[in-house]
């Protein structure tokens, strides 16, 4: 049993060292595609810019709403006391201020995770729209897996990159327009 255990095992990994091009006619290798060069190149990350900023605006009117209530609440509470407060009035102002300023935070960092989620969202509608492309270039290029090229790529044989074909695809249909500043690399 062991020994047709270990014939698997050996099998196994042969196979996964073989050119898989024999097997299934795709080579199974990595393509690798720059997401915010994409982004830029057809003025993508201009949108989801403006896109965030026509997000922020009205969280940013809320948050000052809120500050300004705040504010008042505070300046109303600071007049009922009156001119010369007690301690214990100092205190219950310190107190107040404290926790309408937890409350501004709390409300700050609510509109910072609903942007952030918004950002989210929008790069991974940018995503799925290049995905067919890219699943289709490197298909045609017996690449059978695609990944998001970042900082941590240190290197990859030329070739392998399908950024300026992606782009160019997505121009030739339509589904993106170079922005005016950039032209393929």
């Amino acid at each position: 049993m062991k020994l047709l255990f270990a014939f698997l095992i050996l099998l196994s990994i042969t196979l996964t060292g073989c050119d898989r091009s024999s097997l299934s006619g795709s080579k199974g290798g990595v393509a690798l595609i720059d997401l915010d060069d994409t982004a830029k190149r057809l003025g993508r990350d201009v949108t989801i810019i403006q896109e965030l900023k026509d997000a922020g605006g009205p969280l940013s009117d809320q948050l000052t709403a809120a500050q300004k209530e705040y504010q008042a609440q505070f300046e109303r509470s600071k007049e009922s006391i009156g001119a010369k407060p007690s301690e214990a009035d100092n205190q219950k102002l310190a107190e107040l201020a404290r926790t309408l300023n937890l409350q501004l935070q709390q409300k700050q960092q609510q509109a910072q995770q609903d942007l952030n989620t918004k950002r989210a969202s929008l790069v991974s509608r940018f995503r799925e729209e290049i995905k067919p492309v890219a699943l289709k270039i490197a298909s045609g290029k017996g690449l059978g897996v695609v990944l998001l090229k970042t900082e941590v790529v240190l290197g990859s044989e030329s070739g392998l990159d399908i950024t300026d074909e992606v782009v160019a695809e997505l121009i030739r249909t339509g589904s993106g327009s170079p922005t005016p500043a950039s032209s393929p690399k």
